[in-house]
């Protein structure tokens, strides 16, 4: 009797798209904008034609919605074919009509307001001063709103509409002996009269590989591919499959939008934690810890020039809207390569450290920076702030470049006091922060930089956040138990910012450092400003709750008794990682 076969689960998948330019002959270039220019107008005809039935679907149930999309996705693409468009094209056409029927139909089914799509208008010289007046003369917020949405569709002209390829062997990616690339793009109808035989040269797939014989056919465009080297090293050495692309006209110049499907390696995690404090000046500063809590890097705060690339933006879109009227959005691609080079490098760190990456949850915070205004609310600094700290786009980029790697995507912790508490003794007060960028604790008289010091809390939190603390759990009682059980480490678990820590204290031993509740009112630890500190203390030393990670809360009590039990001092295992909450 054979044995059942046994089950192996598919290893997770990621999809990038990758923008290729494509450099076509004339001839080439005017056969690819037919088909586009066909495809365009095939997709506006027949979501027109279908706008009826999709009103009365907003009304009907799910399974019959389905089935109804199904029969006009059919109908669209027997309708592109007999148009003259090759099966690739018109299946492609199908697809997007499909998903725009779809997306507006779920809208307005679940409630949501949702505007049918247009095809855009033309743009007339005489476009533009009717929109500039009729802004002039609104009485209305809806009128001014109308005249300004107006006027940004006259400045971004009439939209070129892409046609997709939604199968991966009409849009394939081969390599020549030389090492040239181009793409076979099954576009054109073998009997079409002005279609031309191809000819394929031997070479193999860039993508998978395999040896592609030579040949010659008429349905296909062999069109040379332009890209950098990050691009073939990325894409086109074997570590990705291409399952699709979109064809796109930008101007005189043509581009493929492919899609790589990636397969995930994920590394096994070691318990570290790196925190990311994300700010107005340094959009992200990091910290690495131990599972116990004990710091092993931090890094330099980096990003500072995403601000200033901004700041100048913003001082040439002055000058610009004085001058011309309107204004440009150049600097958006400087801020994002700025962007993206910072969240590779936090990559790069979290791999190195195989380290789980951490945020402060801002919520709301981050989409506040397009939120309407109240009537007769005048826009603040904070929202110009927030809008150069570009919160919520590093949150994006790490949460598909963090699994590229192998690491799991990022969580966040609660944000309420990261700034205020002290990584050397968890002590928490609002002035601990002196000014934007200096921490000195108030207790303890440690001293480093604000966001440094932040970034090391959020970290922290992190790894208390994997020990299952239960709802009401108090975050600085949990933080101090930590620090607490840090103390007797030769550093103070502060690891290279251990020279920061400025305690004037007699470090004879760890015993009398840590035997906090036999210190008495004013013979206890003086901070360099001279306060005593020796109640703080003696609260981190009260009863307070560790969480141990797949395990239930226990108390000081409770550890302290089961170490005894076990034959080990509560203080010897203090800085052993494996001990920590």
């Amino acid at each position: 009797m054979s044995e059942p076969a046994t089950y192996i689960p598919k290893p997770p998948v990621q999809y990038l798209t990758a923008v290729f330019e494509l450099r076509p002959t004339r001839r080439k270039a005017a056969a690819l904008e037919r088909v586009r220019a066909t495809a365009e107008a095939i997709f506006w005809n027949q979501l027109e034609r279908h706008r009826a039935t999709a009103m009365e679907l907003t009304t009907a149930d799910r399974k019959t919605r389905r089935a109804e999309a199904w029969r006009i996705e059919a109908e669209a693409a027997r309708q592109a074919t007999s148009a003259g468009l090759v099966e690739s094209v018109a299946a492609g056409i199908a697809r997007d009509i499909g998903q725009a029927i779809g997306s507006f139909v779920g809208l307005v089914a679940d409630g949501h307001e949702a505007a049918w799509p247009e095809r855009p208008k033309l743009v007339t010289p005489t476009d533009r001063p009717a929109a500039l007046l009729q802004l002039a003369s609104s009485t209305s917020i809806e009128d001014e709103r109308h005249a300004r949405d107006e006027l940004a569709r006259i400045a971004r002209g009439l939209p070129i509409r892409p046609f997709v390829l939604v199968r991966s062997r009409d849009c394939q990616l081969v390599r020549d002996g030389t090492g040239r690339i181009a793409a076979i793009l099954n576009v054109l109808r073998a009997k079409d009269g002005r279609s031309r035989e191809a000819n394929i040269n031997g070479g193999f797939d860039a993508t998978t590989g395999e040896i592609v014989n030579t040949s010659k056919r008429k349905s296909v465009l062999v069109v040379p591919v332009g890209c950098s080297r990050w691009h073939e090293n990325k894409f086109l050495s074997g570590k990705a499959r291409l399952k699709s692309a979109l064809i796109l006209r930008r101007a005189e110049r043509w581009f493929m939008c492919a899609q790589f499907e990636f397969t995930l390696r994920p590394v096994a995690p070691s318990g570290r934690t790196l925190g990311i404090d994300r700010g107005c000046v340094h959009p992200a500063v990091a910290a690495v810890v131990e599972e116990s809590g004990a710091v092993l890097a931090v890094p330099q705060p980096a990003g500072t020039e995403i601000g200033a690339a901004i700041e100048l933006a913003e001082q040439r879109r002055r000058r610009e809207q004085r001058r011309r009227g309107w204004s440009t959005l150049r600097h958006v691609r400087a801020v994002d390569d700025g962007l993206h080079r910072l969240a590779n490098e936090i990559v790069a760190l979290a791999k190195r450290h195989t380290a789980e990456v951490v945020f402060e949850r801002l919520g709301e915070l981050k989409r506040s920076i397009t939120a309407p205004r109240a009537k007769g609310v005048r826009k603040g600094g904070w929202r110009k702030v927030l809008k150069k700290a570009q919160l919520g786009k590093l949150e994006q980029l790490l949460a598909y470049k963090l699994p590229m790697a192998g690491l799991a995507t990022p969580r966040d912790v609660l944000a309420a006091g990261t700034s205020q508490t002290c990584a050397a003794c968890g002590h928490r007060e609002a002035a601990n922060r002196a000014d934007r960028d200096t921490f000195t604790c108030k207790a303890c008289g440690y001293s480093s930089h604000a966001d440094s010091n932040a970034a090391i809390i959020i970290a922290r939190r992190g790894v208390m956040a994997r020990s299952r603390i239960p709802k009401g759990a108090r975050l600085d009682a949990l933080h101090m138990n930590m620090v607490e059980g840090l103390r007797a480490r030769d550093d103070g678990g502060l690891g290279p910012l251990a020279s920061c820590r400025r305690v004037v204290a007699a470090h004879a031993s760890a015993s009398v450092a840590n035997d906090l509740t036999s210190a008495r009112a004013g013979e206890g630890l003086t901070s360099e400003t001279g306060q005593d500190v020796s109640k703080i203390a003696t609260e981190n030393a009260l009863p307070g709750v560790l969480a141990e990670r797949g395990g239930r809360i226990l108390s000081r009590d409770e550890t302290t008794q089961s170490q005894m039990d076990s034959g080990s001092s509560p203080r010897s295992g203090a800085g052993d990682p494996s001990n920590a909450g």
